[in-house]
């Protein structure tokens, strides 16, 4: 007697629309994934700019910001123009004599993100299931199986 096969209809369209999606970094897949970390990113970056000293121009603050990648997001803040982001999170001496008290695990930035690091988690776990549970990703978007094309 012959063993029982068993076969899992749609799986080969599974199979393509995983492919599809892994390989379209333009499509819904990745730009669900961007937006979601960016969404998760924001409370940290706002925690940050609302703990930032305020003194002199405001310019850290303000600069401050996120940004989504095809794997997640980051928060920054510095740049050319806003050079002095590093000393101000972290402390050390610089080229004028000035100098901070060194903290190696920042003071603004860094633990904003360790206090938030769960709920951003969360938050970016609950977009990417809502980008994969939408109809907009898959070809085979039916709960009749009968309906299941291959």
């Amino acid at each position: 007697m012959a063993a029982p096969v068993v076969g899992i209809v749609g799986m080969s369209a599974l199979r393509r629309d995983i492919n599809r999606l892994a390989d379209d970094v333009s499509g819904p897949l990745y730009a669900g994934i961007r937006q979601a970390g960016k969404d998760a990113a924001e409370p940290v970056a706002a925690l940050t700019r609302a703990s930032l000293p305020m003194g002199g121009s405001g310019r850290l603050a303000g600069d401050v910001r996120t940004s989504g990648t095809k794997t997640g997001a980051a928060v920054r803040m510095g740049r050319k123009t806003v050079p002095y982001a590093g000393w101000i999170e972290f402390g050390g001496s610089r080229p004028d004599g000035s100098e901070r008290e060194y903290v190696p695990g920042g003071r603004y930035l860094f633990p904003a993100a360790k206090s938030l690091a769960m709920k951003a988690a969360d938050r970016y776990s609950e977009a990417i299931g809502a980008v994969l549970n939408s109809d907009r990703v898959w070809t085979n978007n039916t709960t009749d199986g009968s309906q299941v094309h291959d």
